[in-house]
């Protein structure tokens, strides 16, 4: 079963959003959350992420819980809490599929002996099932990157502009062949072309990146300014 954002409080901002991979609705309880997510759905490795994965059987699984400060995550009859862990993605290299389980913590967070104590339960539990664990904080996330997969992540995701296929690749061409001008200066140009409203250029280079048709460097800002050969790799 995995949580909705209503399914408890959250001491971060809650998200719902769409995956383009996954098809449906994800419930994230933390920007950090969220940043994770899109990290790993801009990942051409990863085939799918399921959030908020509970920790069933975690008394059988694991072989000895003697250790686990396992009653300050039970009710007082002894009965344990639901435990989750953030993501469980699946990835495909070479045609081999494995699972790994991420917990999303803030640096704050894991000064807390609680939290400590919570994540080496997710780890035994994970390890006794042969599924690699990792922690990840914010000092993990690169904030530039995540900002650049948001600009062009809505592009795969609207429906407004029509022929947005036939339009990538009438730009993709266009700018290859203009290669030695700023790129602002060549999408005002192909609008032009084409005939259509201001900014629709903007939209499907930002599609084209998010294709991968063409590539730059999105841990770093984006420049339009830029001359496209140096800002591009196609």
């Amino acid at each position: 079963m995995s949580l909705k954002v209503t399914t408890f409080s959250s001491k971060g901002r809650v998200t719902r959003i769409f995956g383009y991979k996954t098809k449906r609705i994800h419930h994230l309880q933390s920007d950090n959350q969220l940043r994770v997510f899109l990290l790993l759905e801009w990942n051409d490795i990863v085939k799918n992420i399921e959030e908020n994965v509970e920790i069933k059987d975690l008394e059988i699984i694991i072989d000895n819980v003697e250790d686990l400060r396992l009653d300050k995550f039970s009710d007082n009859e002894g009965q344990l809490y639901q435990l989750h862990t953030n993501f469980l993605v699946t990835t495909e290299r070479d045609n081999v599929e494995e699972q790994i389980a991420i917990s999303v913590k803030s640096l704050s967070e894991i000064e807390r002996r609680t939290v400590i104590e919570k994540i080496e339960i997710e780890r035994r539990f994970w390890r006794a099932k042969g599924i690699r664990f990792y922690v990840v904080t914010e000092k993990e996330i690169n904030k530039q990157l995540v900002d650049n997969i948001k600009w062009v992540r809505e592009t795969l995701i609207d429906k407004n502009v029509e022929n947005k296929r036939e339009l990538a690749e009438h730009l993709y061409y266009f700018l290859q062949e203009n290669k030695q001008e700023k790129l602002s200066d060549v999408l005002g140009k192909f609008d032009d072309n084409v005939g259509a409203k201001k900014g629709t250029a903007l939209f499907i280079f930002r599609y084209l990146i998010g294709i991968k048709e063409i590539v730059v460097d999105m841990e770093k800002s984006i420049d339009l300014n830029e001359t496209i050969s140096i800002l591009i790799k196609f």
